[in-house]
């Protein structure tokens, strides 16, 4: 008893060192300097440069993946205005409204392509934009961030089974959209429009565009819905082509400046 007495009485300092250790000020005086120093700026910029890249591939990797899956679909081209993305989920021979689905021969590309975007939302986000924004809302973006990877992971593990129009499994993906779409305007709002005005505007427009659709085949499903649904989704990875160009050359025109105000000196 007294060992354990002696071991939570040193957790307890510990904690209140720790403590007062970030409330002081020790902190700020001890790592200010090593997070000015030009080398973690450039791995910073490094940083940057490769998350933008890869954000959009993210988006590129989307369209380009989902088109060759309708390609290679049993109804090809015209499975952009009759399927929604989910059924190209389902590989064949999975029930589909009480039938058996004959539409998608490549459902692991779709299962990849929504995996891939789990991955590199939250920490694009973290690294690429955080920096460059107000800080206002920086919460609401984050969480909205890690609830769009886990709606596009949930979604991504989906294999076979039973599914129907308006069912479970489409209303979460419709979930999922909303709420990337909802990031979109809420980062729109919070950048910095000095550093990125074309990126603000972009986020907001393609932002409120997106939830205008999938709300639409959400309240009202039509037989335009599944357009209406790849429109919402559209938005998305048009915005992180868009993002992931603009932090790139944010940087490369902040790198640019550098050089001009060195060689002024």
């Amino acid at each position: 008893m007294k060992y354990l007495t002696s071991i939570l009485n040193f957790l307890v300092s510990l904690s209140q060192n720790v403590r007062h250790y970030f409330k002081s000020g020790s902190f700020a005086i001890a790592v200010y300097p090593y997070l000015m120093h030009p080398c973690f700026k450039k791995m910073a910029m490094i940083l940057t440069v490769i998350f933008g890249g890869l954000m959009a591939y993210a988006g590129v990797f989307y369209l380009f993946g989902e088109h060759v899956t309708i390609l290679f679909s049993g109804r090809s081209i015209t499975a952009y205005f009759h399927h929604s993305t989910l059924e190209l989920f389902f590989p064949i021979g999975s029930v589909i409204d009480g039938k058996e689905s004959t539409l998608s021969n490549l459902p692991h590309i779709m299962r990849i392509l929504f995996s891939y975007q789990s991955y590199i939302v939250v920490p694009f986000y973290l690294i690429c934009l955080y920096p460059i924004s107000h800080k206002r809302l920086w919460l609401v973006e984050l969480l909205l961030a890690l609830l769009f990877a886990i709606g596009t992971a949930l979604v991504s593990e989906i294999t076979s089974g039973r599914y129907s129009e308006g069912g479970l499994q489409n209303f979460g993906l419709s979930l999922s959209i909303i709420i990337g779409n909802l990031m979109l305007l809420f980062i729109g709002l919070d950048l910095d429009k000095t550093l990125t005005p074309r990126l603000k505007k972009s986020s907001l427009w393609l932002g409120f565009i997106g939830l205008i659709c999938v709300s639409i085949t959400m309240v009202y499903p039509t037989l335009l819905s599944p357009i209406l649904e790849r429109i919402s989704l559209y938005t998305i990875m048009i915005w992180e082509i868009i993002a992931g160009f603009a932090v790139m050359r944010n940087i490369i025109r902040h790198r640019q400046q550098e050089e001009d105000e060195d060689e002024i000196y």
